[in-house]
């Protein structure tokens, strides 16, 4: 039985064909819907024929007319999320969408700029293989076995934070003398150029000048700038990550924090990777270390969304309670609708796929659920990884943050 509905052409039945549901918003939304349901076990291919397309044609003059308006505007009245999470889901799926225009414009640069740290990666490997810790380097949180991928992200982390990037605090005036936070400026055309919709005025406590702060959020304002604070490292490492070809995530936490994860072959799990502190595979880094007490870990790259906060959090049924009183403060979602949200980004980021890489990033699901649900050997990692306060921040940002962890 074919069910129309908005411009494309549905099918109830999953046992028929589904070829031909093209990728956008209300269908990948039906998919989604259906996922949930258990009516379909794996998400469907959704490319058009040129038959759908034909049908699609019909369905839209339909839509055109009276009743299709009146159908448009019923839609309307279903309940809503309040507006600042429908923004801040929405800015999220620009790291699953816009990564070629951060990285293919920047590409020459960024792998002259990562081109030495295979080298590092392979001495990292060698060292772990040898049995001994070199120059009395640890490997972070990373277990016994580790791969190469596992490897070149944990020397990659290091560089990054101890060698390429600079974090901003304490901000000093151009005299040296320090200086007090004064509010925000005006962004200037080369400011809104590398991305950056807020600029910070710092005055100088010695000779009064205001010292300026774009937040910058381009790749190649980042790689000229090198200083930021967790957003400006988590987005720069992010492009980095996928510059060295691997599989990676941009993970956003509600409580003002921002980090990465990549796919281990090795490990067969989607890793924590904080570059702000150089850490691996601590992923109870902020809840145990950091006395974090967090509602939402989502996690975003190109191949969909993931909820991830179960992996980040100690107590997840605590954190199901506080979740529940920022959806009715208006600065969370409803469980099931978040569930739907995710499901209908993954469906359009997959839906176009062919049906082989489909089926690998399913098993990659898999897999993924596998580890997330063994919580004892996660906390084992955990214990065995030693976890502290944050590092990176001044004292009093930090202690403002309550990420100290005393």
């Amino acid at each position: 039985m074919l069910v129309t509905h908005s411009s494309i052409v549905f099918i109830d039945n999953p046992q028929q064909s589904t070829k031909g549901m093209p990728a956008g918003p209300v269908e990948s939304g039906y998919v989604a819907h259906q996922l949930l349901a258990g009516v379909y076990d794996s998400i469907p291919s959704l490319e058009p024929t040129a038959e759908d397309t034909a049908r699609a044609r019909e369905v839209m003059s339909l839509l055109q007319s009276e009743a299709g308006t009146q159908w448009a505007r019923s839609g309307s009245l279903r309940r809503r999320e309040p507006r600042s999470m429908d923004n801040t889901f929405t800015n999220l799926k620009k790291h699953s969408w816009e990564t070629d225009a951060h990285l293919n414009p920047n590409r020459v640069e960024i792998d002259l700029t990562l081109a030495h740290l295979p080298k590092r990666a392979e001495d990292l490997v060698k060292s772990h293989k040898a049995g001994h810790k070199k120059g009395g380097e640890s490997f972070s949180g990373l277990p016994p076995g580790f791969g190469y991928e596992d490897a070149l992200v944990l020397a990659a982390a290091r560089w990054f934070k101890h060698e390429y990037f600079r974090w901003a605090d304490p901000i000093k005036c151009a005299c040296g003398g320090d200086t007090t936070y004064e509010g925000q400026g005006e962004p200037s055309a080369e400011d809104l150029q590398g991305g950056a919709g807020r600029v910070e005025l710092h005055k100088c406590t010695a000779c009064e000048k205001d010292t300026r702060f774009p937040r910058y959020n381009t790749t190649e304002a980042l790689m000229r700038a090198k200083v930021g604070r967790c957003g400006e490292f988590a987005q720069l490492f992010y492009i980095f990550l996928l510059a060295l070809g691997l599989e990676a995530r941009y993970v956003w936490n509600s409580e003002d924090h921002v980090w990465t994860e990549y796919w281990s072959p090795t490990l067969q799990h989607w890793v924590h990777v904080d570059s702000c502190e150089a850490e691996v595979n601590k992923p109870l880094l902020y809840d145990r270390g950091w006395g974090k007490m967090q509602a939402y870990c989502l996690a975003f790259g190109a191949a969909g969304a993931e909820d991830v906060t179960k992996v980040y959090v100690d107590d997840m049924a605590a954190c199901l309670r506080r979740r529940e009183d920022k959806w009715r403060q208006g600065t969370g979602w409803e469980e099931d609708h978040l569930a739907w949200l995710l499901l209908t980004h993954t469906v359009q980021c997959r839906g176009l796929l062919d049906e082989e890489e489909r089926l690998v990033l399913q098993s990659m699901d898999e897999a993924q659920a596998r580890w997330a649900a063994d919580e004892g050997e996660r906390w084992r990692e955990a214990e065995a990884s030693g976890l502290q306060g944050r590092q990176s921040g001044t004292e009093e940002w930090k202690e403002a943050r309550g990420e100290t962890g005393k």
